[in-house]
């Protein structure tokens, strides 16, 4: 019985692990959207670069590599001008490069 136990253990682990591989190379792992505050800057280009890294620092929050405004989903950039001052907002939702899974991952006891 305990042969067929282990057996059991061993075919599941083997498929979770066939399981999580083909999960990480199909896609990649994204959390819920996240936003940016408002930034502000003389120029337009100065505004969108705050607002990106007042997003990455705030996506930064889920783990190591979700920080990337360039693996983001879903990414948008909105931006007004208000009195000679241009004022830009970043959202998407945050990624994990491809094949990397994040560190949160349970693990499966043998």
């Amino acid at each position: 019985m305990r042969a067929g136990m282990a057996m059991t253990r061993a075919g599941l682990s083997a498929l979770l692990t066939i399981g999580m591989s083909a999960s990480a190379e199909a896609g990649r792992f994204c959390g819920d959207p996240v936003e940016s505050g408002t930034s502000s800057g003389v120029t337009q280009e100065e505004a969108l670069t705050a607002a990106q890294q007042w997003w990455s620092s705030r996506a930064g929050a889920l783990g190591r590599g979700y920080e990337s405004w360039d693996n983001a989903d879903q990414r948008a950039l909105e931006c007004n001008k208000d009195n000679g001052t241009f004022q830009c907002k970043a959202t998407g939702r945050p990624c994990l490069p491809e094949g990397m899974l994040p560190e949160n991952v349970p693990s499966i006891p043998m």
